[in-house]
């Protein structure tokens, strides 16, 4: 037995499988579920750069679905 670090593969990231949820497991009611789930969250009195930052983070994990954040939290 030897103890050594692992290694990474190249689909080894933080945003490969919110993105594998997202896209293949959710279908599209779900996916309205969750952007109305964190856009309310996010509407409800989160500060500017936080809210920025939940964007791009959502927008790392799929793109149309921050889109769809970053559009409802931005107001009509």
């Amino acid at each position: 037995m030897v103890r050594a670090a692992y290694s990474l593969h190249s689909e080894d990231d933080d945003w490969g499988q919110p993105g594998t949820l997202v896209r293949e497991v959710l279908d599209d009611a779900a996916r309205d579920r969750l952007v109305s789930n964190v856009a309310g969250h996010l509407l409800d009195g989160v500060s500017g750069p936080v809210l920025e930052r939940a964007v791009q983070y959502w927008r790392t994990v799929d793109k149309g679905v921050g889109d769809r954040i970053a559009a409802a939290v931005s107001g009509p």
